[in-house]
């Protein structure tokens, strides 16, 4: 077959074969979970004890009888204190994990949610400093 159209058009054949085994019979991964992900930093006269509190509760929403549905994981960490020549970092952050945007959306307006963030969050965050986003996620609790 050497020389014939043949040898000529099997590398092009097996290579749309594996585009369309790629694009069209492989299972794509679903991504409808979300993950949401707030970070901001602390005024800098807040007590340990008002972190602490703002600490337990954030890690307490998950527990709440109308939040337990609606979480489905949840991570708060604290910065470490390394400085970064860009400039300060957030001193709080948090990674919430929803099985799609509807469940964000109901978290993002809930009564405990918002009870959190005007209790603990508001009094000792440092204006201008939160960031936030949101992207799905292929599954909830995986990183």
């Amino acid at each position: 077959f050497s020389g014939s159209r043949i040898s000529f058009c099997l590398p092009s054949v097996l290579l749309a074969a594996r585009i369309w085994i790629f694009c069209f019979a492989l299972p794509s991964p679903v991504m409808s979970a979300v993950r949401h992900i707030v970070f901001f930093r602390l005024k800098a006269d807040t007590t340990a004890e008002q972190k602490e509190q703002l600490v337990e509760a954030l890690r307490g929403m998950p527990a709440g009888e109308d939040l337990k549905d609606i979480i489905k994981a949840l991570r708060v960490g604290e910065d470490l204190g390394i400085p970064h020549p860009s400039g300060p970092n957030a001193s709080i952050a948090v990674m919430v994990d929803f099985e799609s945007q509807e469940g964000y959306e109901a978290y993002a307006k809930h009564p405990e949610h918002v009870k959190v963030i005007e209790s603990f969050i508001k009094p000792i965050m440092e204006p201008g400093s939160r960031n936030a986003t949101q992207f799905n996620i292929p599954e909830v609790g995986q990183i």
